[in-house]
């Protein structure tokens, strides 16, 4: 696959399931491949109780 084969399947996506899911998608994506490449990932989740209460991706 190549960058123009990858824009194309993201904008189908996009029309299919909208712009909010598209970015949960590439979000996961990339938070996973860090994740295979041993990083570590800090990231504050909107969605906690806590402001500005971190988590860590291993």
């Amino acid at each position: 696959m190549n960058a123009a084969d990858l824009i194309a399947a993201c904008l189908a996506f996009e029309e299919e399931h909208g712009v909010h899911e598209l970015l949960i998608l590439l979000n996961d994506t990339i938070l996973a491949r860090a994740q295979a490449a041993g990083m570590n990932i800090e990231y504050e989740d909107d969605g906690d109780d806590e402001p500005g209460a971190y988590h860590t991706v291993q």
